[in-house]
């Protein structure tokens, strides 16, 4: 009950705009609060906790090291004792593989480089034939009506009904 008291001093205080009263009166409410400390017993339990999962990490990253090195000498062992063996297959599948699929790739790619090419010189044969100075003046000279035809469209387009429009 003292610290319901002692809150509606500070609330009290605060809202008269007494800052020296509020402030001490704030001191007094926190000085009122009870102290909250763990019981013995939870501190050994959270300890004894603490030291367990340490334990348990610690054993699973000496297992962990402990298969990554097993592996690794497995793989050095099978990789001496079978290299004579699959190095001469491993190099005939390679060559075998190499020999089937490096023609048709090249053959692939000149059939796209020629397409390429084929698209490069009909857009430089378009845009010769288009660039031409009176081709360019005429552009030019319709590009105004243009400008003017998409500025009526928009005049119209924001018109709230149709007969609004003053073009």
């Amino acid at each position: 009950m003292a610290d319901r008291t002692q809150l509606e001093r500070w609330l009290g205080a605060e809202e008269s705009g007494q800052d020296d009263a509020a402030d001490e009166a704030l001191v007094r409410l926190f000085a009122a609060i009870p102290k909250v400390e763990p019981t013995p017993a939870f501190v050994q339990q959270a300890v004894a906790a603490a030291w367990q999962w340490r334990v348990r990490r610690r054993r699973l990253v000496v297992s962990a090291w402990a298969a990554m090195l097993v592996l690794v000498l497995a793989g050095v062992a099978i990789a001496y004792v079978a290299s004579p063996r699959l190095a001469a297959a491993g190099v005939k599948a390679l060559a075998f593989a190499s020999g089937h699929a490096v023609p048709w790739l090249v053959a692939y790619a000149t059939v796209a480089m020629n397409w390429w090419w084929t698209l490069a010189h009909v857009g430089g044969v378009v845009a010769s034939a288009l660039v031409t100075p009176a081709r360019a003046a005429a552009v030019v000279g319709v590009e105004p009506f243009g400008i003017l035809a998409f500025f009526a469209l928009q005049r119209i387009a924001g018109a709230g009904r149709l007969g609004d429009a003053q073009i």
